[in-house]
């Protein structure tokens, strides 16, 4: 996917997957739910610890890319889990819940479902995350006329801040901890970006303009890249851990 391929430049490298287990701690033998789970990228790895994976996305389109024999699949709502009350041992929220019409809501279905000393694992974007990307791409969708129209035109949904996922673990859960994973994506090639961009939202809005505001975008970084020898764009992840009191 040209989302994900554009993090093959980060430098230093994080492995996103390997720090959510980390975060999760052992899961050996334990229930673990991955909410909004979409094509299953953390089901193979927690499969592979030998967690018992529950998979639940709205998307059923999504969870066919999934298998089956790694996990049980739900397609079901994050506001309204089909699961019993004190069920899992672990929970994941991994970059979802800038989607969920109503995240606190969300975030209270997981501590429902998560049994005693259960840990949650919630991950969303600080705001610099992919930054100088959007100070590119975001004045030429205001030129397209469709900025604002959507929170999630831009490269980075801005619905939930840290500081909002912060209030809404922390008034299900108990004490909840931070850790910031920064980096740097650095491309001296503008093709990954382009990429990116034209997987997004805001390049399908703008209908048969689409063509001609990639290639503006494609200008502009290829113009810093020519400027600087590179384009270099912050990535800036918040994981939220926290334990049923």
């Amino acid at each position: 996917m040209a989302r994900a391929e554009l993090y093959e430049y980060q430098q230093p490298r994080i492995d996103i997957i390997a720090e959510a287990l980390e975060a999760l701690g052992p899961v050996e033998g334990r229930v673990v739910g991955d909410v909004g789970c979409g094509n299953g990228r953390y089901v193979e790895p927690l499969h592979a610890a030998g967690a018992c994976v529950v998979g639940v996305d709205l998307s059923a389109g999504m969870l066919a890319s999934v298998s089956p024999a790694r996990a049980g699949l739900l397609a079901a709502d994050a506001q309204a889990l089909p699961l019993a009350s004190a069920s899992l041992d672990a929970v994941l929220m991994m970059h979802m819940l800038y989607h969920v019409p109503d995240p606190e809501r969300a975030v209270e279905e997981a501590a429902r479902v998560l049994g005693s000393d259960g840990r949650a694992l919630v991950a969303t974007n600080g705001v610099r995350h992919l930054a100088e990307m959007n100070d590119v791409w975001l004045p030429l969708l205001d030129q397209a006329g469709i900025r604002g129209n959507l929170e999630d035109v831009g490269l980075v949904n801005p619905r939930l801040t840290v500081g909002t996922a912060q209030q809404h673990v922390g008034a299900h859960f108990g004490e909840v901890s931070e850790r910031w994973l920064r980096s740097s994506v650095v491309v001296t090639d503008a093709a990954p970006v382009i990429r990116h961009a034209a997987s997004t939202t805001g390049s399908h809005l703008v209908g048969e303009r689409r063509d001609a505001l990639l290639d503006e975008f494609a200008v502009e970084v290829a113009s810093q890249i020519r400027r600087d020898g590179q384009f270099r764009i912050t990535t800036e992840v918040v994981f939220l851990t926290a334990t049923r009191p």
